[in-house]
């Protein structure tokens, strides 16, 4: 995900998108930026066969691990050297943790919250005067991430937006928060300090995780928006402003990684290209992979949940090309990977493309078979199998048909994910009709 800006490297994602979760046609989008080049990059054609009147619900599977960590580029550290604070400082972030760092159960999370708070107006004050403790500093930055984690696990989603967006600012400015090109130039730049380009990472993360929490909000108001009519245009709002931060993170990266590219060529005696040739490789050096194939997962599943399917699956099939397609054999490439292609057999079932939904389904389970006890590759094969079924519903095949959702039916009620249960006997009944 990036979507756990972690304080620590050693907390591992499993919040956001874990498990099942039903995935609508939605309203289309407007653009973000680096949509072109987004499209430029979409080498399946839309070849579609089906011409049936039937609305297929889609199974979207996410990574039980979680396809994204930012510890990589986090803080490997939140408090840092207690030195750093000055002692009321010190006290409150005590307190803080004392409510704060608890098993769930023995939490007091606005009690946390407020001490950090006051804990941060505090250094903010110190810092108008000692340039010890400036806004922008990592332990004080660190400290507006952490009020944006508490506020995101109280549910208190505007708060965690006006964390993340102070975030920002203090580590990007106005000006590189409202163009991405900025911090493009920056990071090309071989002189860059080695911490300033941590900061910029830094802010990637953070606007990824704004964006999730956009979306996120975007979601929960057009849940309500079925007794609060005004809450359909709050979620259309927030919308566009996921799709604006996912945009930017996109911007960032893939400009970066283009000009990075092909400078390579340059310096191989080789031609630039319009395309690089997401070969893990050839990614520079502070790109780590697992950052890359996060950011384009997390934005790939916010398009394909907004119908924008022409964004969603190049993306994919790009972060699919980074892992290598598993093909190194390694368990953890191998079940993200298969959980890649679920989502690829998802956009082409979305789309009406079923001879693509059958191939990544049939690729897809594939690779899930050779771990069934990970987590990952468990998911992954209950969400093709149904797709599977759905392929073969399309074509006419019936009985092939109710043989995938049956499995995906029994699998998915070992597991006890009673979503998939739900979603594999509903297509049961449908075809016995």
């Amino acid at each position: 995900m990036f979507r756990y800006f972690a304080a620590t490297t050693a907390r591992a994602s499993n919040a956001s998108r874990l498990g099942q979760r039903v995935v609508q046609s939605r309203r289309v989008l407007t653009g973000t930026a680096c949509i072109g080049q987004i499209r430029k990059m979409s080498t399946q054609q839309n070849n579609s066969l089906s011409d049936s009147n039937v609305r297929y619900t889609i199974m979207a599977v996410a990574a039980a691990a979680g396809l994204s960590l930012f510890g990589l580029a986090g803080y490997a550290m939140f408090f840092g050297p207690g030195s750093m604070y000055p002692k009321p400082v010190r006290n409150l972030l005590r307190e803080a943790g004392m409510a704060y760092m608890r098993p769930p159960e023995k939490q007091d999370l606005p009690k946390a919250l407020e001490c950090y708070k006051q804990a941060l107006a505090q250094l903010d004050a110190l810092g108008t005067s000692d340039s010890q403790h400036a806004r922008d500093m990592p332990h004080v930055t660190g400290l507006v991430a952490r009020v944006a984690t508490v506020c995101t696990e109280m549910g208190d989603l505007d708060g965690a937006i006006e964390a993340y967006t102070d975030l920002l600012e203090r580590l990007l400015g106005t000006d590189g928060m409202r163009d991405a090109t900025t911090q493009v130039r920056r990071l090309l730049d071989d002189s860059l300090d080695k911490n300033e380009r941590q900061g910029i990472l830094r802010a990637l993360g953070c606007a990824n995780k704004l964006a999730e929490t956009y979306e996120a909000r975007g979601q929960r108001s057009k849940r309500r928006s079925a007794v609060l009519p005004h809450a359909r245009a709050a979620s259309t709002a927030d919308a566009d402003k996921a799709a604006q931060w996912y945009g930017w993170c996109l911007q960032l990266v893939m400009l970066t990684y283009q000009n990075h590219f092909n400078h390579q060529q340059l310096a191989d005696n080789k031609q630039p290209t319009n395309t690089p040739s997401f070969d893990p490789d050839s990614l520079p050096s502070y790109f780590p992979v697992d950052i890359v194939t996060s950011l384009m997962y997390n934005a790939a599943t916010f398009y394909s949940g907004n119908a924008q399917i022409e964004l969603a699956e190049p993306l994919l099939q790009r972060a699919l090309d980074l892992m290598r397609r598993g093909a190194d054999g390694e368990e953890t490439n191998v079940c993200r990977s298969s959980i890649l292609m679920s989502h690829l057999a998802n956009t082409g079932v979305m789309s009406g493309n079923l001879p693509a939904a059958e191939r990544w389904s049939i690729d897809g389970l594939a690779l899930a078979k050779r771990f069934p006890h990970n987590a990952d590759c468990l998911n992954s094969f209950i969400a093709l199998t149904y797709d599977l079924g759905i392929v073969y519903e399309a074509a006419g095949s019936l009985e092939s048909a109710r043989v995938q959702y049956r499995q995906a039916a029994e699998i998915a009620a070992s597991t006890g994910d009673d979503d998939a249960v739900k979603l594999a006997t509903d297509a049961m009944t449908r075809i016995s009709k």
